[in-house]
């Protein structure tokens, strides 16, 4: 039997809220051509992809601007975004409202979805980062809290200095080539609700040539790409963020959703 039991929903719940979001999110880092990412972006969200991930330090703040750009045209409501920000910036309440604030005026909206401190600090503690993040919640910046790159010794101290609200998601590397968090951290997000959000899933693309891959996509009828994010997405709270500045990718990134792999392929490819 598989690892974990096949999750058939393309809506991820978000913690133990009732809310859900897409399986498949678009992220925006390394963005080369801005121009082509907007109308990638319109397509997305035109598509029933409603997940987009961002930062502050993408670009120098011009990833932050692109979904600021497509918010205006289709709505706040349709859109839900994750935004970061590194921990040298929970500091102290004037860093942390600052930089929030410099990210807001970039998306040209007045809250963002979720908030995610990405990165430990040498100095700064965790429960102080945490503390930090939910007064932004209670300021409105932001609805949710998260962290990124936690290891599950970091998301536990993350989860005991909540006091009122709840981490709802880690941002971590994980493909169907790096399963390292497949030990523990996934089973730990599972019995937690917290959200996985899966970067780097097609490992900038070098996945596309792997032997296994190609066979298992020609039985689907299906491209190496969308079998390596069905399998993603067929893990219990976990959601994939993948790049993508080309119109015709993000059709394909739509239909890995809409079906699951069978079992006896997700086995092989839990073995990869």
């Amino acid at each position: 039997m598989p690892r974990f039991n096949i999750d058939i929903n393309d809506c991820k719940p978000l913690g133990k809220s009732n809310e859900c979001i897409s399986a498949i999110g678009i992220g925006t880092r390394n963005i080369h051509n801005y121009r082509n990412a907007e109308e990638a972006l319109s397509i997305a969200i035109e598509a029933g992809i409603n997940l987009f991930e961002t930062a502050g330090f993408y670009g120098d703040g011009l990833s932050e601007e692109l979904i600021g750009r497509t918010i205006s045209k289709f709505g706040r409501e349709n859109i839900f975004i994750v935004t970061k920000l590194l921990p040298q910036y929970l500091a102290n309440e004037e860093s942390a409202i600052k930089a929030v604030q410099a990210s807001l005026k970039r998306l040209r909206t007045s809250y963002v979805d979720l908030l995610l401190v990405y990165g430990t600090h040498e100095v700064i503690s965790i429960a102080y980062q945490i503390r930090l993040l939910e007064m932004l919640i209670e300021k409105g910046y932001t609805r949710y809290i998260g962290v990124g790159n936690f290891k599950i010794k970091e998301l536990k101290e993350a989860m005991e200095n909540t006091r009122k609200y709840d981490i709802v998601a880690n941002q971590v590397a994980y493909s169907v080539v790096n399963k390292r968090i497949e030990k523990d951290l996934i089973p730990f997000a599972i019995k937690n609700n917290i959200l996985i959000l899966a970067c780097s899933p097609l490992e900038k693309g070098s996945i596309i040539r792997h032997p296994l891959l190609i066979k298992i996509a020609s039985n689907y009828n299906k491209t190496p790409i969308q079998i390596a994010l069905n399998f993603i997405i067929s893990r219990p709270y976990v959601v994939a963020i993948t790049k993508t500045e080309q119109k015709n990718h993000v059709r394909e990134i739509k239909n890995a959703m809409g079906w699951r792999l069978q079992v006896s392929d997700i086995e092989l490819l839990e073995h990869m």
